[in-house]
């Protein structure tokens, strides 16, 4: 025990350390059996038990998950923005229903045009989802394979899902062409030309119209229906514009007026007698009015007609085929002439024009034109840009019949005159001898009846001649050329005997 003292505290006194005590001797163990752990055998089957147990366990595990999707769709399969996990099929079905109301029987496409309105509704197209088909898209994922693999087909489901944005549907894109043909036929025409009508005689002879632009639908087909069907694949309601392209008249009204003017005019005086001149005038009245559009050609014996007792012509003579020459409907070359002459003047294209067999006294000579319902024709082309109209008649002054024959168009804007320019070739002195078997002239065999004389041949160039202001020359240009054979003096023989007294 310490000690307390004056000075303080006095430590205890240390006893010296005693020497350990001797272990005693281990006995020693007795000779015997060994003790033995677990076989191999025995571990080799507890691990097959432990590994059987986990496989039980997880195929347990596996069959809890997937047992309840065996009629349901698996987690992760999207319809629409529509989780179908755990739905069955015929959840599917009315789902597929109600979408089908809500967006396939409302969907519309909207074609517009020269702003208005075409639609294509569902119904047209026939637009259905396909719900058997749409369904087959989706119910194979999770349900094909063995339990372990859907399993892990359900697992990377449900990590990465499976989703059908649209539904697939049925439709026929055949409406989209059928609203496209009412579209054209709406909106599509052609342009129309400001036109001109002449009637000889009226206070105001010409009667304009205006002109239209037309209209054509410039669109590929392929186009709209591409459009279309993204539209419905989409169940989204669309609209095209559809753009057309404006047609220009060719012929405008102002520039018709300004162009309509008198282009060339032809007076000569009739010859010939009654008959001539009756036949003169049927031919002036079937011509005139006459029109010829830009481009277009005229045929004189088509716009007078056969020339025929029974349309009216008389037989009366035809100078311009030789002496003496008689035929129905004779004098209308007169007409022809007139009108080429004119024709000459107002620069219009001449195609086909025939020389009378002998120069003609009612125009100079080469500016006759002959024709005949046998084959000779006159036939003019409008090169110009504008409608050409004649305008014929025959009238009375002084005592004369004359024939007026105008071009009516577009104006030449220059002056001309008409030249023949004439060679005389030669005359033929040996006289022709002709029997006279109808006894018209001479009788007996000794008799010598000049009926014919000589003619002399000519080779005539007509020149048209462009004059100035002042009708001063200022150009010339040859335009037809004509060739008269000479003709010898013909004498008639008669054929009979004289009886000797």
């Amino acid at each position: 025990m310490p000690t307390m003292t004056r000075a303080g505290y006095t430590p205890p006194k240390q006893e010296p350390p005693r020497a350990p005590k001797p272990e005693p001797p281990r006995k020693k163990k007795k000779k015997g059996r060994k003790k033995r752990g677990l076989s191999g055998a025995a571990i080799a089957s507890l691990a097959i038990f432990l590994l059987a147990a986990a496989i039980g366990a997880g195929t347990i595990y596996v069959y809890a998950q997937t047992q309840p999707y065996q009629q349901a769709f698996v987690p992760g399969t999207i319809l629409m923005g529509y989780p179908l996990a755990g739905a069955t099929r015929e959840d599917a079905e009315r789902l597929l229903d109600t979408l089908g109301a809500e967006h396939a029987d409302t969907w519309q496409y909207d074609l517009i045009c020269v702003g208005k309105t075409y639609t294509l509704t569902a119904q047209e197209l026939g637009l259905a989802i396909d719900k058997e088909k749409t369904i087959a898209l989706l119910w194979p994922a999770g349900h094909e394979g063995g339990m372990l693999t859907r399993y892990l087909e359900m697992r990377r489901l449900a990590r990465d899902g499976l989703v059908l944005p649209y539904p697939a549907l049925i439709y026929d894109l055949n409406a989209v062409d059928a609203l496209l043909a009412r579209i054209r036929a709406d909106v599509e025409c052609g342009a129309v030309d400001a036109t001109v009508a002449y009637t000889p005689g009226s206070a105001a002879p010409f009667a304009f119209t205006d002109e239209q632009t037309g209209c054509a639908l410039e669109v590929d087909p392929e186009d709209v229906r591409s459009a279309v069907e993204q539209s419905l694949m989409k169940l989204t309601p669309g609209s095209m514009t559809l753009e057309v392209t404006v047609i220009e008249p060719q012929v405008y009204r102002a520039v018709l007026e300004n162009s309509i003017s008198l282009r060339a005019r032809v007076v000569a005086q009739v010859t010939g007698g009654e008959a001539a001149v009756h036949n003169v005038q049927l031919a002036a009245q079937a011509l005139n009015g006459v029109r010829v559009d830009s481009g277009k050609t005229l045929s004189f014996n088509e716009a007078v007609g056969t020339r025929t007792q029974e349309n009216s012509y008389l037989a009366a003579p035809e100078p311009a085929y030789g002496e003496n020459v008689s035929g129905v409907g004779g004098g209308v070359c007169q007409v022809s002439t007139a009108l080429y002459r004119a024709a000459l003047l107002g620069c219009i294209d001449v195609r086909e024009r025939s020389a009378a067999a002998r120069p003609v006294t009612y125009c100079d000579m080469g500016q006759e034109a002959a024709v005949s319902d046998q084959g000779l024709d006159l036939t003019l082309y409008n090169q110009t840009d504008a409608p050409l109209f004649v305008s014929a008649r025959v009238y009375e002054d002084k005592d004369a019949t004359y024939l007026e024959i105008m071009l009516i168009g577009e104006e030449l804007g220059r002056r001309l005159r008409l030249n023949s320019l004439i060679d005389e070739t030669g005359t033929i002195e040996e006289p022709v001898y002709v029997r006279d078997r109808e006894g018209q002239y001479a009788t007996y065999t000794d008799e010598r009846v000049p009926v014919g004389a000589a003619l002399a041949g000519y080779a005539v160039s007509v020149e048209r001649v462009t004059l100035d202001e002042n009708g001063l020359e200022i150009a010339a240009e040859i335009v037809s050329d004509s060739v008269y054979e000479a003709v010898p003096p013909t004498i008639y023989v008669g054929v009979q005997q004289r009886d000797e007294k």
